[in-house]
This record gives C-alpha cells, structure tokens and sequence, in this order.
C-alpha cells in the first residue's frame, strides 16, 4: 500500500460519483445503469487464508476461518439496489460539499473520508470507496489535514484504515482480500488511537494459532494487553468482557465451552459434559496458551463492563458472587443485585444469546 493515492484513481472516483448521480431518477429510484453488477461480500470479519486461490482446502483444518467465496454481499446489494435512494436538500448539499473538499484525494483526510462513506454505503462502489480510505490512511507527513496521526513516518486517519482493514477482512465488492493486510491496518489504527481496531487486532492475535493464515501472528499475551488498554482507556465494555473471560477460563476447560465454573477452572472438580456442548475439557491437540488465572482483576473488568450497559459482563458478576472464586468471596447480596441489574437489561434490550447466559438459579 502506497503513501497516497495517484489523481487518476481518485478523479475516476470522483467522476463516479457524478455518474451515479446522473443515473437516478427525478422520484430517487435508481436506473438500471445505476445498479452493480460487481460481486460482494457480506462475510465474518474474521475469516481464512489470505489468498483465496493459493490451493488451501478449507476443509483440511477445522480451526482455520472459511475463505469468501465473493458473494455473500450480493443479495444484500441487491436488495439495497431496488429501494428509493433517496436524499434530501440539505444531505444532498453535504455530500456535494465534502465531495468537492476531497478534491479529488487532495483535500482534508475528514472530506474524503466522507466521500468514501458515501461511496461504499449509499451508492455501493466498494472498489471507489477502498481507494479513498486508502489515501486518507496513508498520506504524506506534509499532510496538513487536523486530524491525521503519525504513524511509522506517514499520517493516518484512524477510522479510514478502520474501513480498509474490513475491507481486506472479506474482500468486500471484489475489493482486495488479505487478512494479513487487514491486521497491519488494523494494527496501524490502533496505533493512531482507534479503539475498535484495537479490539480486532486484539480478536486476531487470540484466534487458533493459524487459523487467520500467514502474516497474521497469534499472541494472546498481546492481545489481553490491547483489551486492556481498550477497556481501561477507551471504555470498552466488550474488551472488559474479553479480558476478563480469559482470566477466568484456565487451561483446563475448552475455549469452545459456553460457560466455565471456578472449581472446574481450578482443577477441583471434574469437567462434565453438557448437552449440545462438545467435549468441554481441553484437548492435549489444542495449541492455543492460556493467561494466569486472576478472577480479582476480572472481577474489576466485568464491573466496568457492567457499569457501562453490558448486560453479560453484569450476568458473570453475579455467577461470581454466587458461587466464589480465588480472591472472590460469595456475597449474596452482590449476587442479588447484579442479577437484577443483568434481568433489568435483558428486558430493555433482548437475552444474553452468545455468551453463556441462561437463567439464574
């Protein structure tokens, strides 16, 4: 990846716009020249292999994350295709202003920035908006733009490498599919500040070992510190969440396992299988390395994600309190206050699917 991106790509994305513009109809409803024919993808940000045709059976390992295949966005696109696009006056001045700004890749980091949002999703050209995200996180050191950070000898606008690590997470719209690349960008975001690419890189640095394909490391040392500073600093609940279940989990119980006791944690109970689980104990085959365990420092973790509105991290604190653990005295009436708090939150906003949860005894 360049320093920036040539006049020539960024003037054709400009020109694009123009075009699409040009295409709609007075009532807002596309035209059939408006619409895409490129294949895109709508896949899990952490997915397989960097290269999709380097020979790799997805098959032959079942750690490892499932390459794109390029159209899982095509039905979503589609759909998005056929509905009005429609944009009032005022929205409509805004674009054409941040638009203009740009100045075809030239102007502030913010307005291109913009023009690349509006690109990818409203008018759905995802090889245009890479581009731009593509200037704006690598620009020169001259660059002038206010909210540019340096970064290894280049300036960066955090939340456009944000955008262009996705990208080459999925390969989205037939843009470029590198894992290996998405986490060098997500790397450098982090770097200039941005929690949410802290948090992903942190997510691939604890994911099987080889399971992300080459170029990506696994170091879930480095990854509990990247939570940690995300948690503490940024105020992210799920990486209070994250860090926490890693301190809690052990090396004796799967990381596949919804849910872990202290004792089964400990070594002090026998780890019992549970209906719809694999097997829960951990495999002498897994290679994955597990923290020391601290349930004090996770209690902390999941009392900050919990105090922010994050429903499973209060659900663990009362599991905590309910039952004890290493530094964790029983406290019923903590166990009965987060359990409340954690009831009151699946009422306003939905269950706990996904983390474990189920009713509390």
């Amino acid at each position: 990846m360049g320093a920036s991106q040539s006049n020539e790509n960024t003037s054709a994305t400009i020109s694009s716009i123009k075009n699409d513009k040009k295409s709609r109809s007075d009532n807002g409803n596309l035209n059939k020249e408006s619409k895409l024919d490129s294949k895109v993808l709508t896949t899990p940000i952490l997915m397989d292999d960097d290269e999709s045709n380097n020979g790799v059976d997805n098959n032959s390992d079942p750690n490892a994350f499932p390459v794109p295949t390029g159209k899982e966005y095509d039905l979503m696109d589609s759909i998005a295709a056929d509905l009005p696009a429609i944009i009032d006056d005022e929205s409509k001045a805004q674009v054409e202003e941040y638009i203009a700004a740009c100045d075809n890749g030239n102007g502030p980091m913010v307005a291109c920035y913009s023009t690349a949002e509006y690109l990818s999703l409203f008018l759905r050209k995802h090889k245009e908006a890479a581009s731009l995200y593509e200037n704006t996180c690598f620009r020169s050191n001259k660059d002038k733009s206010p909210n540019g950070i340096e970064v290894d000898g280049t300036k960066a606008y955090a939340p456009s490498c944000f955008n262009l690590a996705q990208m080459r997470m999925t390969g989205k719209g037939n843009t470029k599919f590198s894992r290996e690349e998405g986490y060098k960008l997500f790397d450098r975001a982090c770097r200039a500040g941005h929690g949410g690419s802290c948090h992903m890189q942190a997510k691939m640095l604890a994911s099987y070992p080889g399971s992300m394909g080459k170029g990506v490391p696994y170091d879930p040392v480095k990854a509990s510190e990247l939570y940690d500073r995300v948690c503490n600093d940024m105020g992210d609940s799920l990486s209070c969440f994250a860090l926490a279940t890693m301190l809690l989990r052990g090396d004796m119980v799967s990381a596949e396992a919804d849910n872990v006791t202290p004792q089964e944690a400990r070594g002090l109970s026998s780890i019992i299988s549970r209906k719809n689980e694999q097997d829960r104990k951990k495999s002498e085959a897994d290679k994955r390395k597990s923290l020391k365990r601290d349930p004090i420092k996770a209690q902390h973790l999941l009392k900050l994600g919990c105090d922010r509105g994050h429903a499973p991290s209060c659900y663990n604190l009362a599991v905590m309190f309910t039952q004890g653990d290493e530094g964790v005295d029983v406290n019923e009436e903590e166990a009965e206050r987060y359990k409340a708090k954690t009831e009151e939150m699946v009422k306003r906003y939905g269950g706990l699917e996904g983390f474990g949860g189920g009713p509390m005894q």
